[in-house]
């Protein structure tokens, strides 16, 4: 199995980030990495930083080793066992998050921080959730003992969320919560003619169905369908918290469509009271 891999800029947020992804990786038996990144190329850009370049570098350099000791003291606080290593790139940081997650199992960032993975909620977490190769998890909110909440919209990218979201229920040995919901502003003839319960009840059977490979795959994971007339987003927010954490693809059909593309998304990143598991495009399947 690839490496954890967590992308650290020195902020408290990150740290935490350290934290939950090197208990990850002890679940996992992983290795976990421990990624600083620092864009030497858009310093250029600067007109008055680029006379002095080499000093501003020197003291990046200087900051990025102190950041990975302090994350690799959190890191073997939180998971003692776990074996670790460390890169400082002078790369942009999206893109160098991006290539490492080409051969790890998780990708991880923190919901916010500063310097240039201070970004988080904007262009990294962004560039990132839509071209890496593994699941990338923005921690944030609770770490809860409940089940693991997976949004489900019946699109061809729902199967890979699923995947993940199973995957992680068994090895933490949790619930699965398989969510779905539509606006009730869906139609207003459907309502006028009152077939919402009829439309619920066919949700039902194809969500079952959707679900019973993965139940046979995973017969220790115990799942609650829960179907609701809501807003995605909204509604998965709210029961964010009291799950330990909430998977879904990156684009999908229905409720979920552009999900990283607007308020939706960046709503579940800002707000979900877990950390949040994204499966992009890209990812690989779960193990």
């Amino acid at each position: 199995m690839g490496a954890v891999v967590v992308g650290v800029d020195g902020s408290d947020v990150a740290l935490d980030a350290v934290r939950w992804a090197a208990r990850e990786a002890a679940d996992r038996h992983a290795e976990l990495t421990l990624v600083y990144a620092f864009d030497v190329a858009g310093l250029y850009a600067d007109g008055a930083v680029a006379p002095l370049l080499d000093d501003v570098e020197e003291q990046l350099r200087v900051e990025g080793d102190e950041v990975l000791v302090a994350a690799r003291a959190a890191a073997a606080e939180a998971a003692p066992g776990v074996a670790s290593q460390v890169r400082t790139d002078r790369g942009a940081p999206s893109m160098v998050l991006i290539e490492e997650s080409r051969k790890a199992s998780l990708l991880v960032l923190g919901s916010a921080g500063r310097g240039a993975l201070g970004t988080a909620l904007g262009s990294v977490t962004l560039a990132v959730a839509a071209h890496a190769e593994s699941p990338v998890v923005v921690v944030r909110g609770t770490v809860h003992d409940g089940p693991v909440l997976v949004g489900v919209d019946g699109g061809p990218l729902s199967d890979g969320a699923l995947a993940h979201a199973f995957a992680v229920a068994s090895a933490h040995g949790a619930g699965l919560t398989a969510f779905y919901a539509w606006h009730d502003g869906r139609s207003p003839a459907l309502r006028a003619a009152g077939a919402f319960d009829r439309l619920r009840d066919a949700e039902e059977r194809a969500l079952a169905e959707r679900l019973a490979g993965w139940s046979g795959r995973y017969p220790d994971v115990a799942v609650e369908r829960v179907i609701e007339r809501s807003e995605p987003g909204r509604a998965l927010v709210e029961h964010s918290e009291r799950s330990r954490l909430v998977v879904v693809a990156t684009r999908g059909r229905g409720g979920f469509t552009g999900l990283l593309l607007g308020s939706t998304g960046l709503s579940l990143i800002q707000r979900a009271g877990c950390p949040v598991m994204l499966v992009g495009p890209r990812a690989h399947t779960a193990p």
